[in-house]
C-alpha cells in the first residue's frame, strides 16, 4: 500500500502565492525516511509475498526503492510454528506453500517479524473466517439503454454469497477479476461488514445474503466468453478500517477534496530505531468462485 503524507500546508501555501506576480521558489519537505511493509497473506496455496520498500517523496514518480537484506519471519503463535520468507528481488520476500498444507489457518494468532539493520519491526493479528459463495450470475445489457449513443452489448456479474450469521461480526474484502486480472482501480476496494453496509448479529436463517454494493462487484463489464472470478478475503476490524481509509485517500480529489492524512499502520517500530516503519499486516481466509460469461 502506498503511504500518504500530509500535503495541506503545501497546498495552502501554493494557493496563497498564486495571486503574486513574483516567482517564488518553494522548497518542499520530503519527509522522514520510512520502511513500508505490505503483508497481506492468505490461505491460498499460491506464492505468498511480503513487500518491504522505502517510502517515496511527495512528487517522486520513480519506483519505490526496495529494501534488500531483511529477515522476514511469519510466526504462527497458536501452533508454535514459523515460516521464513526468502528474498526474490524488488523488495519482495516470498514463501511457497506446499500442496499439502497452508501456512494460514482461521482463528490462529500470527506475528510478523521484519528485521532490518538489527531492528525487528513487528505486527500481530488473528486470522478470521470468511463467507460462503453460492454462485455468480450475469445480467445482460444490450447497450441501447440510458443516455448517449448505442454501444456494444455487455454483461455485468452479481455475487450470490452468504455471511455466517451469529453474534460475531465479520469483515470481508471482495476482490473481483476479469480473465484472472484483478481490478485495481480507485473504486475497487470493495469491503463490507457481514456482507452488508452494517453489522448483523441476528437473523431468522442460518446465513444472510450479501447485498449491494458489495454484491455488484464494482459494476465492471464483461463480454461473452470472458471470465469473472470473485474472491472473498476475511479481514480484521482494524484492517477493514485501514482499507476504507486507504480507499478514501486514493479517490480523494477534486474541488471538494478533504485534506490528505497519514494512513494508519499496525507495524510496531522498536524503540531506538532510527527509521520508522509503516504499512499493514493481515492474515486472510479466502473463498473463491469463477464463471465464464455465456
Amino acid at each position: 500500500m502506498k503511504t500518504f503524507l500530509k500535503l495541506s500546508l503545501v497546498i495552502f501555501s501554493l494557493l496563497l502565492l498564486s495571486s503574486c506576480q513574483d516567482t517564488v521558489q518553494i522548497k518542499l519537505d520530503q519527509g522522514s525516511q520510512l520502511y513500508v511493509i505490505d503483508a497481506f497473506i492468505n490461505d491460498l496455496r499460491t506464492l505468498q509475498t511480503v513487500r518491504v520498500i522505502h517510502n517515496e517523496g511527495y512528487f517522486d514518480d520513480q519506483p519505490s526503492p526496495p529494501v534488500a537484506g531483511a529477515v522476514v519471519l511469519l510466526k504462527d503463535l497458536t501452533a508454535s510454528r514459523q515460516f521464513t520468507f526468502n528474498y526474490a528481488g524488488d523488495g519482495n520476500y516470498v514463501f511457497n506453500p506446499t500442496n499439502a498444507d497452508t501456512i494460514a489457518k482461521p482463528n490462529h494468532q500470527y506475528e510478523l517479524n521484519v528485521a532490518v539493520d538489527g531492528q525487528v519491526y513487528k505486527a500481530t493479528t488473528t486470522q478470521k473466517r470468511t463467507a460462503g459463495i453460492d454462485s455468480i450470475s450475469t445480467v445482460y445489457h444490450d447497450g441501447n439503454g440510458g443516455f448517449g449513443k448505442a454501444r456494444d452489448p455487455f454483461y455485468r456479474c452479481v455475487l450470490w454469497a452468504k455471511d455466517k450469521v451469529d453474534a460475531n461480526t465479520d469483515y470481508y474484502w471482495v476482490k473481483t477479476f476479469r480473465n484472472d486480472t484483478l481490478f485495481l482501480g480507485p473504486n475497487d476496494v470493495n469491503v463490507c461488514i457481514d456482507g452488508t453496509g452494517g453489522a448483523v448479529t441476528t437473523a431468522d436463517a442460518d446465513s444472510l445474503d450479501f447485498t449491494p454494493v458489495a454484491s455488484l462487484l464494482g459494476f465492471h463489464e464483461y463480454v461473452k466468453g470472458s471470465s469473472c472470478k470473485v474472491e472473498i478475503h476475511s479481514v480484521s476490524a482494524d484492517t477493514y478500517n485501514f482499507l476504507l481509509q486507504a480507499a478514501n485517500q486514493i479517490s480523494n480529489s477534486g474541488l471538494f477534496a478533504k485534506t490528505p492524512e497519514n494512513v494508519k499502520t499496525n507495524i510496531i517500530t522498536p524503540s531506538g530505531a532510527k527509521i520508522r516503519a509503516v504499512g499493514w499486516f493481515n492474515m486472510a481466509t479466502v473463498v473463491s468462485k469463477s464463471k465464464v460469461v455465456q
